[in-house]
């Protein structure tokens, strides 16, 4: 079962400007827009995902703290392992491990 905080997270492309980015868009606030390299992003962990890959902008134009935004951070990597994942259940709660 796909958990319900997830509902107003989105995928997505824009290949006609950006063919080898993707995105994740979180619309509730606050909204965040996550773009990484399609290439890279998928073969990384969490810590290099959002430290060297993903570009992480906040939409409202506020940064949130630190601990919400790592829980922003926690749910955007649990939505992408949920999605691209083939075995998603064997990754949920697996961010913040060694490289």
């Amino acid at each position: 079962m796909i958990p319900e905080k997830f509902k107003n997270y989105y995928m997505g492309t824009n290949n006609l400007f950006f063919p080898e980015y993707e995105f994740v868009i979180k619309l509730s606030f606050p909204s965040v827009f996550v773009r990484f390299k399609r290439t890279e992003g998928y073969y990384t962990n969490f810590n290099k995902f959002f430290n060297s890959v993903a570009e992480v902008q906040y939409l409202d134009g506020i940064k949130p703290s630190k601990i919400e935004e790592q829980q922003i951070l926690n749910e955007i990597w649990d939505f992408l392992t949920l999605t691209k994942s083939p075995n998603k259940g064997n990754f949920l709660g697996n961010r913040n491990k060694p490289d």
